[in-house]
C-alpha cells in the first residue's frame, strides 16, 4: 500500500470514531479504556519495576506519588556537581524514528531536584525543552522555574548559571533562547514554553500545538541528542507533544506503516514512560492532530507539483 493510501485510511478511520461519537458512542473512550487497562495491568503485576524510584531517598524527588519512572527507561544523571549527588531523577527515555532515546520525558522540576534538570540537560547534550504547562495552573504550583525571564536577573542552580538572552511571543507558547554556563563552558538552548494547554485536558485548538512542533525540529538540528519535554508530571501533554512529533518524523521519511495505529503507538509509549498521554482527550487530540497533518500532506501528494510535507503549519 502506498503512501497516500495509509494516509486516506488513517484519515476514515478518524472520521469513523468521531462520527461514533455523536451516533452515542464513544469509541476514543473504549480504545483508551483498554489502555488504562493495560497500565494497570503493567503496575499490579510489576511488569516495569520502578523500584529506584521507590527507594526512600527518592521519594522526595517525584512531584507525584504514583508516576515514578520505569526503571528499564529511567534516565541516569552520571555527571556529578557535589559528593551528595546521585544519577535519580524522575525521568524516562522514549524513542523515536532513530533510535531508542529520542526524547527525555519528565516532570517539572521541583525545588529540591532543578540542580538535577539542569546536571541531566548539560550532561545529555539537550538543544531543544519542551514546556508545555504553566509555573501554576488552579492555583496550584505545577513546576519550579527554572529559567529566569527576559530582563530578569541570571539563575544560579548550583555550578549552573542560567540567562534569558531573547524571548519571543507566538500564539499560545513562548520561544526563549537560555544562555547556559556551567565550569568554563557555556551553551544556548531553545525553551518552547506552552501556555495554553490545560492540565488533563486538551486546548481549544491544536493548531499552535502543530506550529510548535514544526518549530521545534528547526532548532534541534541533529537526530543524536534528545529532546526534553516535560509539563507537571511528564506524561499527559508530554506523550502526546512525543506522540505527535514522533509520528510526524514518519511522515516527513515517508516512512508510515501499512498498520500505523495511535493505539498501538502510545500502548508501546506506556511500557517506557507511566501513563503517556494520560486521558481520553489527550488520546483524541492526537488522533485528530495526526489526522490533520496527514490531510496536509495528501494535498502535497496529490497536487500536480507533488512537494514533500513543510515543517511549518501553512
Amino acid at each position: 500500500m502506498d503512501q497516500a493510501c495509509i494516509l486516506r485510511k488513517f484519515i476514515e478511520g478518524v472520521t469513523a470514531m468521531r462520527e461514533g461519537d455523536e451516533r452515542g458512542e464513544d469509541n476514543f473512550g473504549s480504545d483508551f479504556m483498554r489502555l488504562r487497562r493495560l497500565s494497570t495491568k503493567y503496575r499490579t503485576e510489576k511488569i516495569y519495576p520502578t523500584n529506584v524510584g521507590e527507594k526512600e531517598e527518592n521519594v522526595k524527588k517525584n512531584r507525584y506519588k504514583d508516576i515514578l519512572p520505569f526503571d528499564h527507561t529511567r534516565v541516569k544523571v552520571t555527571l556529578k556537581t557535589t559528593n551528595q549527588d546521585t544519577d535519580y531523577i524522575n525521568a524516562n527515555f522514549i524513542k523515536g524514528m532513530d533510535g531508542p532515546e529520542a526524547y527525555i520525558a519528565t516532570q517539572g522540576p521541583l525545588p529540591n531536584t532543578v540542580m538535577d534538570f539542569w546536571r541531566m540537560n548539560w550532561e545529555y547534550n539537550v538543544a531543544v525543552i519542551v514546556m508545555a504547562c504553566r509555573e501554576f495552573e488552579m492555583g496550584r504550583k505545577k513546576c519550579e522555574r527554572y529559567f529566569p525571564m527576559l530582563g530578569e536577573e541570571p539563575m544560579s542552580f548550583g555550578p549552573f548559571r542560567i540567562s534569558c538572552e531573547s524571548e519571543q511571543t507566538r500564539t499560545d507558547y513562548f520561544i526563549r533562547t537560555l544562555l547556559v554556563e556551567h565550569e568554563e563552558e557555556s551553551r544556548r538552548l531553545t525553551q518552547f514554553h506552552y501556555m495554553n494547554w490545560p492540565d488533563h485536558d486538551v486546548p481549544s485548538s491544536f493548531d499552535s500545538i502543530l506550529d510548535m512542533i514544526a518549530l521545534m525540529r528547526e532548532y534541534q538540528d541533529t537526530d543524536d541528542v534528545p529532546l526534553c519535554i516535560h509539563c507537571s508530571a511528564g506524561c499527559g501533554r508530554t506523550g502526546a507533544i512525543c506522540a505527535i512529533d514522533y509520528t510526524w518524523n514518519l511522515l516527513k521519511a515517508g516512512k508510515i506503516p501499512e498498520d500505523f495505529n495511535v493505539f498501538r503507538l502510545i500502548q508501546e509509549m506506556r511500557t517506557q514512560r507511566h501513563s503517556a498521554v494520560q486521558t481520553k482527550e489527550q488520546y483524541e487530540l492526537v488522533h485528530r492532530a495526526i489526522a490533520q497533518l496527514f490531510q496536509k500532506q495528501l494535498l502535497f501528494l496529490e497536487s500536480p507539483t507533488s512537494t514533500p510535507i513543510h515543517d511549518g503549519m501553512v
